[in-house]
């Protein structure tokens, strides 16, 4: 019974629209972003050597990812959000078609932010060329492969947050404005606190928690461990309170 509701889910958010809309912005904003790069390796080319010492990294995962990571959690949200979903009719244990919504979310988050990864940092690094750190982060093409496999991971993790959302706020303005603020929002208005509260603020963050996954050089608090913690607590909360809230409401 689970693998005929995950096809059907499956298939559902192959054929809708929204879908294929959301996949279209988030390759806009990977050009965009490729753009924002070219533009600072400029300014990089044209600084002095001291000046470049102080520029920062051209991972894409800073400047590009967010916005991906936004569009692709927001085909989770739009999988259960909106009217009347007709797979309450078809699949009555609501539990189940949650996980089904969730899972195939999670799937299509992890393939999907794993190939927008690999193609920014493909980008990024023919851009970049033989630039020294701090502008490049990776002085060879392999080293980048762990921040990859990491930001496909918590793109997948935020589609099912937007799962999640969904079901508890069921109304798609309010959970896409609820994704894009952690997304989006948060981390912009933390810039503006006091070093310490942004720092504690930041590092619990969704887009902050690649680079702790992944051990690179960052300002944040978490260890990998505890930011594995954290990504898999968004998760589970999101899931718990989604389950929750879908089994307390009435379909309509």
């Amino acid at each position: 019974m689970s693998t005929d509701v995950m096809a059907a889910e499956w298939l559902k958010l192959r054929t809708v629209r929204s879908t294929s809309a959301f996949l279209v912005a988030a390759a806009a904003a990977t050009l965009l972003g490729m753009t924002l790069l070219f533009l600072l390796i400029q300014a990089f080319d044209a600084a002095t050597t001291a000046e470049q010492a102080n520029f920062e990294t051209a991972d894409p995962t800073v400047v590009i990812m967010p916005f991906v990571m936004f569009f692709i959690g927001a085909i989770g949200a739009l999988s259960i959000t909106g009217s009347p979903d007709p797979g309450l009719l078809a699949v009555p244990h609501r539990r189940l078609l949650l996980a089904s919504k969730a899972a195939v979310s999670g799937a299509i988050g992890l393939l999907a932010g794993g190939a927008f990864a690999l193609l920014s940092f493909i980008g990024a690094r023919l851009l970049l060329g033989d630039r020294p750190p701090p502008l490049n982060p990776w002085p060879e093409w392999t080293d980048a492969l762990p921040t990859i496999g990491c930001t496909a991971l918590v793109v997948a993790v935020t589609s099912v947050v937007g799962v999640g959302l969904g079901a508890v706020l069921r109304s798609t303005a309010a959970t896409l404005l609820t994704l894009g603020g952690l997304i989006l929002v948060a981390p912009t208005l933390a810039h503006f606190l006091p070093t310490v509260w942004h720092l504690r603020l930041a590092t619990v963050l969704l887009p902050n928690l690649t680079p702790q996954i992944t051990g690179a050089d960052h300002p944040y608090l978490l260890s990998r461990p505890g930011a594995v913690v954290v990504l898999a607590g968004y998760m589970i909360v999101a899931l718990v309170a989604g389950a929750l809230a879908l089994g307390r409401r009435d379909v309509s």
